[in-house]
């Protein structure tokens, strides 16, 4: 199940982010500055797949980035 769409600039700038799951406002922005952060350390020669994590669900929860 997807729980949102987040799109940023490469400076971390949400240009869309779209929720398919209820989460408070200020858990979206926690949410957002921890999806960049992790995504933006990663070397381009790695898989675009993260697996598990704390962000929105657990263990159970993929994050794909391009």
């Amino acid at each position: 199940m997807i729980k949102a769409i987040l799109v940023f600039n490469n400076h971390g700038k949400p240009r869309l982010s779209k929720f398919y799951h209820y989460f408070n406002e200020d858990m979206q922005q926690q949410i957002v500055k921890e999806t960049f952060q992790l995504v933006s350390k990663r070397d381009d020669n790695v898989c675009n797949f993260l697996e598990g994590g704390s962000l929105i669900g657990g263990s159970d929860y993929k994050l794909i980035y391009r």
